[in-house]
């Protein structure tokens, strides 16, 4: 879990670190095809739009995912944000008017859209920060990174460690270091679209799923920009698993947890449900008054998005003696509920 850097770290990094930042994935619409680029099959040019593990596009959604997830700001991604930048920035302007000025709000981009019309919309509409993927193989789009020297917005570049490639990375800082204020370098994750090329490039994964020497890679070029005195930042992939996603479910629980839950040092949620198969809201809330009957006192609250009955882990073996399909559940406390644990106990 590895996060290293020589000055001052961006306002993004800063509180993604402590996972007060929401993901606003405008669209997987992108111009530009990256071997680097992550996306699943699910998501990958596809015009598809998620606020966390919230599925949706209505700003009531996002307002909400805001306020359940405790989030400080967010981060705008895709896909090309700028691909939809209509939509991105009545997200925006959205996030500002509800949570005020002091909401930061950072986006990633291509140069492939860069322009000097979308950056003024972008600034106009309230964004705090631009991080621009130039292609480290590609030089011809490089100019517009000049496009990034007259805006008010803080601006910066943000790459993957491609391994053996520290000649032409150093390149790219030392082609933008008069005119960006930081960049941020990436340990380079798995994509499953993109095992062809990986092979093709013999580049191996490792049992972290990210790609074998794109560490070394980005710690040797932190050593050889020291001289350069510029802020520099390396993110390894299991500093944003372990700490930036956990740090973002410990913020989410506070907001989620339900009185009888127990929130884990981890943040996930352990509580006892009971599971019928007829799940009608009908049968939902007699077995909720029937439960509530036999346990004088004890809270149970109907789960309408799982169809289950949701109480206290310390009540659930007492409820299974009397109750079919119980058990004791460990899950997320996103709004997709992902399961850790679960033990059906009758």
């Amino acid at each position: 879990m590895l996060e290293k850097h020589y000055g001052e770290l961006p306002e993004g990094c800063k509180l993604c670190a402590k996972g007060q930042k929401l993901v606003l994935f405008t669209t997987g619409i992108c111009p530009q095809n990256c071997i680097y680029c992550p996306l699943s099959p699910s998501k990958k040019n596809k015009d598809v739009t998620n606020f966390n593990e919230c599925k949706s596009n209505k700003i009531k959604d996002l307002i909400k995912e805001v306020k359940l997830s405790g989030a400080k700001g967010a981060g705008i991604t895709g896909g090309d944000p700028l691909a939809v930048l209509k939509r991105t920035i009545r997200y925006i302007r959205a996030l500002k008017q509800n949570f005020g000025k002091k909401f930061h709000i950072h986006l990633y981009t291509s140069l492939a859209l860069l322009s000097k019309e979308n950056i003024s919309r972008l600034e106009k509409a309230g964004l705090d920060e631009i991080r621009v993927h130039p292609n480290i193989l590609d030089k011809s789009l490089w100019f517009k990174i000049n496009l990034l020297k007259n805006t008010k917005m803080k601006n910066g570049i943000e790459i993957p460690a491609l391994p053996k490639k520290e000649k032409e990375i150093l390149e790219l800082i030392n082609f933008a270091k008069d005119k960006v204020e930081f960049f941020n370098i990436n340990e380079l994750e798995y994509a499953a679209l993109k095992e062809k090329e990986y092979k093709s490039r013999n580049w191996q994964t490792t049992e972290n799923y990210s790609i074998k020497n794109s560490e070394k890679t980005a710690l040797n070029i932190l050593e050889k920009a020291k001289s350069l005195k510029i802020r520099i930042h390396y993110c390894s992939a299991s500093f944003k698993d372990n700490v930036q996603f956990s740090e973002r479910l410990k913020n989410y629980a506070k907001n989620a947890a339900k009185e009888f839950d127990v929130v884990t040092k981890e943040g996930t949620l352990l509580h006892g449900a009971v599971c019928p198969k007829n799940s009608s809201p009908k049968s939902l809330l007699a077995l909720k008054t029937s439960l509530e009957k036999e346990f004088k006192n004890k809270l149970f609250f109907i789960d309408k998005n799982k169809q289950r009955i949701l109480c206290s882990p310390a009540i659930i073996r007492q409820v299974a003696k009397k109750f079919k399909n119980a058990a004791i559940v460990e899950e997320y406390p996103t709004r997709d509920q992902t399961e850790v644990y679960l033990e059906f106990l009758s």
